[in-house]
């Protein structure tokens, strides 16, 4: 994956999230705000203890619900609906 600098890339992931949450099935019904940067998280075969650095990751947006503190991911390369 090249390197993606959030800053750059805000516009058009505000507007696929607008985009995106009008959708009947990703509705939010709370006004929520953007973290400011990405979020990753490892994926692994197997559930352990151990703290493993580097291996494949999943890059999300992060939304954080105004009211409820309600926290929603979206995988950035579906959000986008292209390759990374």
């Amino acid at each position: 994956m090249k390197k993606l600098v959030f800053s750059e890339m805000r516009q058009e992931i505000v507007e696929a999230l607008e985009k995106s949450i009008k959708h009947e099935k990703a509705r939010i019904d709370e006004q929520v705000g953007l973290i400011d940067g990405f979020v990753k998280d490892p994926v692994s075969n197997e559930l352990t203890s151990d703290i493993v650095i580097g291996g494949p990751m999943v890059p999300m947006v992060m939304l954080v619900g105004q009211e409820t503190g309600r926290v929603y991911l979206f995988a950035l390369k579906s959000l986008l609906k292209r390759e990374l």
